[in-house]
């Protein structure tokens, strides 16, 4: 598991992660095989087998270890692949379409489970990159809010380019807009992102490889790769039957694991009802344990934190309201 010092969930008192947990680890284990059951290993011996019978009983009626099984998670997801497939068949386009579906949801539970917002539906990837181009100082005819946002009034480039909410302010200073005017023409008339959206890019962009997480265009590629995976290919009718339990299974799970209410990106029906059900599902077990925290005292942090759950609650419940819609 990859770690980062970074939480993108600005503040927010509930722990989203924590309330889908068992279920993606319900889904991601015991997945469906092509490869029958495994060989039975040799019995060593009647008192070696007792011995192990009872480590076992004791292991499972240990209320601490059970608990710990069913919270623990494993984060991947592996299909099952037709033998002897040459690169050029289809079955080669159908192994790239599994290999991307497992790259990229293993991002995302990777991303999940070291405390960042693992999908940000909002963000395209040209976003990311307009963010990491720097324009030339000569292209610019005059000063624009552009402009301003990559550099300072001495021409000056910033280290970091302007937020939204800062460049709104510049603009007021610059040309005597009101806050919702200047607002507005940062939003219109520059490539300024929001604080939350800039500081979300600017983490992925340090985050690893491994646990890195998806912005909206990776995110439909994840969503096409998992569909390209149901619909599989005349073949082996096992792989197949595996495959699209396995599939079914990852759609759900990235419904599991999206905090904020998306429409399900599947054209499949099964998918798209597998995707929506545990959304909706997981949606509102973050507003029930919204609304757990809200009855709590006051926090150590004051009324500021108080106003902060408070805030997520809201949020929280406003994201169950629209799924179960």
């Amino acid at each position: 598991m990859c770690e980062s010092e970074a939480c993108f969930d600005d503040g927010d008192a509930i722990n989203a992660a924590a309330a889908s947990d068992r279920e993606v680890g319900a889904l991601l284990n015991n997945l469906p095989s092509a490869h029958g059951d495994l060989a039975t290993q040799p019995i060593v011996g009647a008192a070696g087998l007792v011995g192990r019978l009872r480590a076992w009983k004791r292991r499972f009626n240990d209320p601490a270890k059970r608990a710990r099984r069913a919270a623990r998670v494993i984060r991947h997801i592996r299909f099952v692949y037709f033998a002897h497939a040459d690169d050029d068949s289809l079955f080669g386009e159908y192994h790239h379409e599994l290999v991307t579906a497992e790259v990229l949801l293993d991002r995302v539970l990777a991303a999940r489970a070291s405390g960042m917002k693992a999908v940000h539906t909002g963000l395209q990837g040209d976003a990311e990159e307009r963010l990491f181009t720097r324009p030339q100082r000569g292209s610019f005819q005059q000063v624009t809010p552009e402009y301003i946002r990559w550099y300072g009034r001495d021409g000056i480039r910033r280290d970091i380019p302007m937020v939204r909410e800062e460049l709104a302010i510049e603009l007021m200073g610059e040309f005597a807009y009101s806050y919702s005017d200047a607002l507005d023409v940062a939003t219109n008339n520059s490539g300024a992102l929001a604080r939350n959206d800039q500081t979300w890019l600017l983490t992925r962009a340090k985050a690893p490889i491994s646990c890195r997480p998806l912005h909206a265009t990776e995110f439909r590629q994840l969503a096409k790769a998992i569909e390209a995976a149901y619909n599989v290919p005349d073949g082996d009718t096992k792989v197949a039957h595996a495959n699209v339990e396995i599939a079914r299974r990852a759609a759900a799970t990235l419904g599991a694991v999206m905090d904020e209410y998306v429409q399900t990106p599947f054209t499949t029906p099964e998918l798209a009802q597998a995707f929506a059900d545990f959304h909706s599902a997981h949606l509102q077990r973050v507003a029930d344990a919204s609304r757990l925290a809200g009855v709590l005292p006051i926090p150590v942090n004051g009324v500021m934190g108080w106003f902060t759950a408070k805030r997520a609650r809201i949020y929280a419940e406003v994201q169950a309201r629209l799924a179960s819609r």
